[in-house]
């Protein structure tokens, strides 16, 4: 599979204090990554450096195109752990909101293209229903998922998610979950996420990215579940059941590694 993001070596400090160092990986086409590791670990950091929005040492590559050179944002889509949108009070629509994610707009006027766009995004994240609400006056959830049908109305092909689950009811972060699923599986597009939910996830994602200023762990929730790296980190037991959730028995990572909650 083509790689989507290559990132060889990277480094990155605040005023001489290592955030992240020696970090090196590749996201193939199709993948879904599930970033965990601690509180200050460099997570965020980490897919700053991979946007731009933060300048470290090292080389990244988006599909196959040097960072420095990539024009092609309409490709990526990002929801950030606390969005300008959800911060303002300024007094916009849900499906305005939608529409701001439409990077290559020109002008005030809304092409019939562009709204079949939004109405496509807002189909697949559940929020048409609402989409002459003014924002701020949903819920959370309904929020998020009008974020969501944000980073998704340019069509990207790859989706990049900074923790955001963090404020949603189960039955909320549940149904995020199942929607990013189905996004994956059913349409290609390729996940990068920073959750703590790794047991909602885990039934989902393809692959594991510890970070902890290093890049301690990055494969299959297989290897995952038999990494001596992460068993260090973590301990054995909570290896296999993070966030001590069951599964019927088996490891709620949702792998075959056949480990149970004993």
């Amino acid at each position: 599979m083509p790689s989507v993001i290559e990132a060889q070596d990277l480094h990155f400090a605040y005023v001489r204090v290592p955030v992240l160092e020696r970090i090196s990986f590749a996201v193939n086409a199709g993948d879904y990554v599930g970033i965990i590791g601690p509180n200050g670990g460099g997570k965020t950091t980490l897919l700053k450096l991979l946007l731009g929005l933060e300048k470290g040492k090292g080389k990244i590559q988006l599909f196959g195109c040097p960072l420095s050179d990539f024009k092609d944002w309409h490709k990526i889509g990002y929801l950030a752990q606390k969005s300008p949108v959800s911060q303002s009070r300024f007094p916009v629509s849900a499906e305005e909101v939608v529409l701001m994610g439409l990077s290559n707009r020109h002008g005030s006027g809304v092409a019939v293209s562009e709204l079949k766009q939004v109405h496509e995004a807002m189909q697949k994240t559940r929020t048409r229903e609402y989409a002459g609400r003014i924002f701020h006056d949903l819920s959370i959830g309904q929020q998020q998922r009008v974020l969501l049908a944000r980073a998704l109305v340019s069509r990207p092909e790859l989706l990049i998610l900074d923790e955001p689950s963090t404020a949603l009811d189960p039955e909320s972060r549940e149904m995020f979950f199942n929607l990013l699923g189905d996004l994956n599986a059913k349409q290609g597009v390729t996940i990068l996420l920073i959750t703590h939910d790794t047991g909602e996830v885990g039934k989902y994602i393809s692959k594991f990215m510890y970070i902890d200023k290093t890049l301690v762990f990055y494969g299959t929730k297989e290897e995952f579940c038999h990494s001596a790296a992460v068993a260090e980190k973590l301990g054995a037991f909570a290896q296999h059941t993070i966030d001590h959730l069951h599964n019927h028995g088996h490891c709620p990572l949702g792998c075959s590694c056949g480990e149970g909650h004993k």
